[in-house]
């Protein structure tokens, strides 16, 4: 935790912080470079998360993954965002929530703003369920607007929860018995007390009654998110580890450091995107001459 994205005057790890705000003017120009003008803009969220994890279990955890990942593969990270949905806890203290127009005008905003500095792939590292729908939206959109940057999307901290999913994990990584990840449940309880124990309550764990949901073992959260979900929480915290925790987190790590060197090596995006958007202001058949 120390060292998460700290120059090496100070850890040791890197020449540049790969963080956007602890940069000078000019040593940002020469991250970009670095990056080979990859940046990444981590989506959390501020919600209710059960009882024992922080409103900003989403977007401590959005962060921190792309912070390990990139002491493998460097790129840029983007500052704390959180211009989330998250209407399934919005009747509850403490949720920040945001219109979808809001979210689609502030992400197009971001990644505009981004690429203007130089960034030009970016990745959508979503820390937060409630963005999915709405990251499908503005891809959408954006193939059809004219920008001169590629954007790419992970589900960085999507932690595995169907049965199916957990079989692939480490054994280290899996939950402590069935049932126990969800909405404020084990897994990410467990990785925020690797990274940031200080914010965790387990004592608080059966402080509030937990409903099977969002997240628990897989199941959707369907449309009347409070008549399942009506504490905001599933699962059950009491059991996370801090060993846990990092198992989970080393293993979304590893994935997002594949997904960066992808993208680095992703020379036809672009040009795609061009085409199609030419293509798209002036339809035609591909086959006419």
């Amino acid at each position: 935790m120390a060292c998460l994205g700290l120059s090496v005057s100070v850890c040791g790890a890197q020449t540049l912080s790969p963080k956007w705000e602890d940069l000078t003017s000019a040593d940002f120009v020469k991250a970009i470079q670095k990056a080979d003008g990859v940046c990444i803009l981590p989506m959390g969220s501020i919600e209710k998360f059960g009882p024992s994890a922080p409103l900003g279990t989403n977007l401590y955890l959005g962060r921190v993954i792309p912070l390990e990942a990139v002491k493998q593969e460097y790129a840029l990270i983007y500052p704390d965002y959180y211009v989330a949905g998250t209407n399934d806890t919005s009747t509850l203290p403490g949720t920040i929530h945001y219109s979808l127009n809001m979210q689609l005008q502030f992400l197009d905003e971001t990644t505009r703003d981004m690429a203007r500095n130089g960034c030009r792939k970016i990745i959508l590292a979503n820390g937060h369920t409630g963005n999915v729908s709405l990251i499908n939206i503005f891809m959408s959109n954006l193939a059809s607007t004219p920008h001169d940057f590629a954007v790419y999307y992970i589900y960085s901290s999507g932690f595995p929860v169907t049965p199916n999913q957990i079989a692939q994990l480490p054994a280290a990584a899996r939950p402590s018995k069935p049932g126990v990840d969800g909405h404020g449940g084990e897994e990410r309880v467990a990785a925020m007390l690797a990274y940031y124990p200080e914010l965790i309550h387990l004592e608080r764990a059966h402080d509030e009654p937990s409903f099977p949901g969002h997240g628990a073992e897989g199941t959707p959260l369907p449309a009347g998110a409070m008549a399942e979900l009506p504490t905001g929480y599933s699962g059950d915290a009491a059991g996370a580890t801090a060993a846990r925790g990092q198992a989970l987190v080393q293993f979304a790590v590893g994935n997002l450091v594949k997904f960066i060197r992808a993208v680095k090596a992703d020379n036809t995006t672009l040009k795609v995107e061009k085409e199609f958007y030419e293509r798209y202001e002036q339809p035609k058949n591909p086959t006419a001459k």
